[in-house]
């Protein structure tokens, strides 16, 4: 089979796991093999798509790396809690859309957009592969210190956030049994709803899975949770 009629395929395979997906709902795709360092699955990786949360990962990484004065244990709030209280104070203290532009330019982010709005961080724009790219980052480039706060924070992802939301859809109840370390997002707004599961898998954590999503605005969170848990189930990751 070719790699068109294998991407096709899978395609196929998510849009019937995803309810509603051609009433509004789309989807982005990447899976990363750390070991072999290489993409083993892709769909529309490179659409951009709102972070919602995940972009509290370049929050984390510019705070870490910019400042000897951060608070480690804020960073280890925001990523493990998901805290919206800290990430918007260190939005702040970094100069808002300057923390996306310098991780992009850092880290090589092709798809990777400021806010419009500069006090909304979670409007930044990523696409599956960029974030992808800060995990590869995270695993192999970063400094060891930054590293071990950093994926030591997204392995201790507690049950629910600090606003009550279930954080374990997606990669954790997908892949009982497996070491992760994840960085969760959801909003939504007038226009969508907005769900991705984001994060490394593996006793090693050795692959990298993004599934980014966007569902019409009236979406059930509970329905959504559960198609995307069952979206990873569906990719049969080898972990």
């Amino acid at each position: 089979m070719s790699r068109g009629s294998a991407q096709e395929g899978l395609a196929r395979s998510i849009r019937e796991k995803l309810p509603s997906f051609d009433e509004g709902t789309s989807v982005a795709i990447d899976v990363v093999d750390l070991d072999a360092c290489a993409e083993v699955t892709a769909l529309d990786a490179d659409s951009g798509f709102p972070t919602a949360s995940v972009v509290k990962l370049l929050i984390a990484i510019d705070a870490v790396e910019r400042s000897s004065g951060t608070d480690l244990d804020d960073i280890q709030r925001m990523l493990s809690a998901s805290d919206d209280q800290v990430a918007s104070r260190l939005w702040t203290a970094g100069g808002g859309p300057d923390i996306v532009r310098r991780t992009a330019a850092e880290l090589g982010l092709a798809d990777t957009e400021p806010p419009v709005s500069a006090g909304q961080w979670g409007d930044t724009r990523m696409s599956a592969r960029d974030v992808a790219r800060v995990y590869r980052y995270l695993t192999s480039e970063a400094d060891a210190d930054t590293r071990k706060l950093l994926l030591g924070a997204l392995g201790e992802a507690s049950d629910a956030g600090v606003d009550g939301f279930p954080q374990h859809f997606g990669i954790p109840d997908a892949l009982p049994g497996h070491a992760w370390a994840i960085k969760q997002g959801w909003g939504s707004t007038d226009a969508n709803t907005v769900l991705h599961t984001t994060g490394l898998v593996g006793g090693d954590r050795s692959l990298i899975v993004v599934l980014l999503s966007t569902w019409p605005p009236d979406t059930d969170w509970t329905v959504a949770r559960a198609a995307l848990t069952t979206a990873v189930h569906s990719l049969d990751l080898v972990v």
